[in-house]
């Protein structure tokens, strides 16, 4: 089991995830990152589908129970990725148990729930998405995978031009306009920071040593302070002025680094992650 216990990461609903299992008492007590998916009942058998291809066990929303701490303590072992579907018909018994015990849990609302009897969490949601079209389901799958339970945190690493804005979906960024472009060489010009001749020059600056040098041992050591806010993943975002030549390189660098730290995982995403304007949800 990872260092998350229960989690959930984007896509399926009412999700409940538990960090580092302690006493038996209350939710409180097991130190709970639980996640939420509040939706209303035609979304619910969708949502479900999701969260199971996205690597969850379904918490039961008809599950006979004294209270919630007892099941999730009887899960926990054999499924570290726990996730319910509180509906309007069903499952809002998990919900009124968790605001009980005052358990921290991340929250999305799907569509509007309401209706005899619905009644919402005692807490905001993080998201609230209006209805299930491709681009939410995306979004949601996004939002999963984000919230399994990892032994080690996975930074996900991406590039983007200053010239086109900052990217909404970024937790740190880099900023390495301060170096040399090869874009001014007209033979590298049409070449991209993967290439190892762009990737050759960058690197050769004084500039992009230090900047690794002084960028990664402060990321490596704030790792376990992200952990402990059930942090699982962390998203980087490497700028230049056209996001091709300086960014890529500099991330490619920082992704061979961080994985021979042996501290994190990292990986270098082709594009950057999907964001939903809330307003436009």
């Amino acid at each position: 089991m990872g260092r998350f216990g229960i989690g959930a990461r984007r896509g399926g609903w009412p999700l409940i995830a538990v960090c580092e299992a302690a006493g038996p008492s209350t939710l409180e007590s097991l130190v709970m990152s639980l996640a939420v998916i509040f939706c209303e009942d035609r979304f619910r058998e969708d949502l479900e589908v999701l969260a199971e291809a996205s690597g969850y066990h379904l918490l039961d929303p008809q599950q006979e129970m004294d209270d919630a701490t007892t099941v999730v303590q009887h899960l926990l072992p054999q499924f570290p990725n726990l996730l319910a579907v509180v509906s309007e018909g069903a499952g809002q018994r998990w919900v009124r148990d968790f605001d009980r015990s005052q358990t921290r849990y991340w929250l999305v609302a799907v569509g509007s729930p309401c209706g005899p009897g619905c009644e919402p969490p005692a807490r905001q949601p993080h998201r609230r998405l209006l209805s299930l079209n491709q681009t939410s389901r995306e979004y949601l799958g996004q939002l999963l995978d984000d919230w399994l339970d990892r032994d080690l945190v996975r930074v996900d690493c991406f590039t983007f031009g200053y010239r086109d804005g900052l990217p909404a979906e970024a937790d740190w960024v880099v900023d390495t306009r301060f170096l040399d472009s090869p874009y001014w060489i007209p033979e590298m010009r049409e070449l991209s920071g993967s290439d190892p001749s762009v990737r050759q020059h960058t690197m050769a600056q004084t500039g992009a040593q230090e900047l690794l040098d002084n960028f990664l041992p402060m990321l490596i050591n704030l790792l376990p302070l992200y952990q402990t806010q059930r942090r699982s993943v962390l998203r980087v975002a490497v700028g230049c002025t056209g996001g091709k030549h300086r960014s890529v390189a500099i991330a490619s660098e920082l992704v061979d680094r961080i994985n021979q730290s042996g501290q994190a995982l990292a990986r270098h995403l082709e594009r950057a992650p999907l964001h939903l304007p809330q307003a436009l949800d």
